[in-house]
């Protein structure tokens, strides 16, 4: 589940349901607050944001730097630098980073500069080692928490990439029915794990949502206390030459699940809502809208299409491929969002749907108070962390070759202002 905070397949592979959920470390500088649009209201604890009909036309508009002030490349002459399957990326003290490099199960870590210091981890079920690596979580001052998603396991590094300790979501209490431990998706400032159980479509045809259940494990361990259940990615299931096989359909619906400092935000793209949910459980604070999404026409699903399989090789069985995904478009209508961040103030940022990696992508920041931002963001970055005033994700060059970008979000409309770089502070 690369880049979101969405759960679900990657590819066309059903099973594989980890994804780099983003996960983000706080910044400690704080920025000017833009005025607020939309309705705000709270009740019962609960904070409500309404954005109305228009959400991305907020008072404050801003875009990220015409350039980023960090590129991290695959380096040519060393194959130990190379950047493939980039599952997340975390920003840790001093303004290094540290990205999940998912083909050899290993943290690989960058200087400020953007020169690699260091790679941890590896290939194994050690201590220190990973079978199918996913996320990081950086808590101050020097811890770095990873999460393995095949053995349901987070594992504790300190800041030389020395293992400290490990946990096992299957060693708490489940006091529920379900004797499958969560896979560990996220980790909270206080050290409380964020874990959700998978369902299994039935084998029949048609369309589905298999559930998935979130639960909240404390920092100590003891009893998983669930947080709820949601209908998760949607698939579909069809016969062909007389086997059933499984796909993502065109603008299926999807959860996200977005951890920050203080809580979780999930949401569900069938319509414009995100609810964040405190680490016992309660409802938080509500975003939403009541835009309504742009109608599916043949063009936009011969251009989700096109997208979609933009890098394969061309032939007949692409064409299958294709023609799969005609006969399984079901919805009228695109997801009511594309992707959601938790953000280092433990607001959350929410970006449109799109197709296009070569147009920009707009964003609403809204904060813990409620205020709220539209954020222009550069064609084909795929978000990991989303700090007061930065971004740090994926990018993809001309050879479809992974890249890690840093940009500033300058306080100012002008994408050039304050373009200086600078480095970066965290902490909790």
């Amino acid at each position: 589940m690369k880049g979101m905070p969405r759960l679900g397949t990657k590819g066309e592979c059903l099973w594989a349901f980890g994804s780099a959920l983003a996960f983000t470390a706080a910044c400690a500088r704080d920025s000017p607050a833009p005025p607020t649009t939309g309705v705000v209201t709270d009740s019962a604890g609960v904070r409500v944001v309404d954005l109305g009909d228009a959400p991305f036309e907020a008072v404050e508009r801003r875009a990220a730097a015409g350039e980023p002030d960090l590129i991290i490349r695959s380096s040519e002459e060393d194959v130990s630098s190379v950047l493939a399957d980039l599952w997340d990326v975390e920003v840790l003290a001093q303004g290094r980073i540290a990205a999940v490099n998912g083909r050899g199960n290993e943290i690989l870590v960058f200087d400020s500069s953007g020169r690699r210091v260091a790679a941890w981890g590896g290939t194994g079920s050690g201590p220190g080692e990973f079978r199918q690596l996913e996320w990081l979580a950086h808590l101050p001052p020097d811890t770095l928490a990873a999460g393995d998603g095949g053995l349901r396991r987070v594992t504790f590094l300190d800041a030389a990439g020395r293992y400290v300790r490990s946990f096992r979501t299957a060693d708490a209490v489940n006091p529920g029915s379900n004797p499958i431990p969560p896979r560990p998706i996220g980790l909270l400032a206080d050290g409380s794990t964020v874990g959700a159980v998978f369902s299994q479509p039935d084998p029949v045809e048609g369309t589905a949502r298999p559930a998935v259940e979130i639960a909240m494990i404390p920092p100590a361990g003891g009893s998983v206390l669930p947080i709820g259940t949601w209908p998760g990615d949607e698939l579909a299931v069809f016969e062909q030459d007389g086997l059933l096989q499984v796909a993502q359909p065109p603008f299926g619906r999807r959860l996200h699940i977005a951890p920050a400092p203080d809580g979780i935000w999930i949401g569900d793209d069938d319509r414009w809502e995100v609810r964040k949910y405190s680490a016992r459980g309660d409802i938080r604070m509500v975003v939403r809208s009541s835009d309504s999404p742009a109608a599916v026409t043949e063009e936009l699903l011969e251009a989700w299409i096109g997208e979609r399989y933009r890098h394969a090789v061309q032939g007949p069985a692409l064409e299958e491929l294709k023609q799969d995904q005609r006969e399984i478009a079901r919805h009228t209508t695109i997801p009511s969002f594309g992707k959601i961040v938790g953000t280092t103030d433990g607001g959350v940022a929410v970006g449109e749907f799109g197709l296009d990696t070569a147009s920009s992508r707009r964003w609403i920041a809204v904060n813990p108070s409620g205020t709220v931002t539209t954020v222009e963001l550069p064609a084909g970055f795929d978000v990991m962390r989303w700090g007061t005033d930065w971004v740090v994700g994926v990018m993809r060059d001309a050879l479809d070759r992974e890249e890690i970008h840093l940009y500033r979000i300058p306080t100012g409309t002008d994408p050039e202002e304050s373009h200086a770089r600078g480095s970066l502070s965290t902490g909790w």
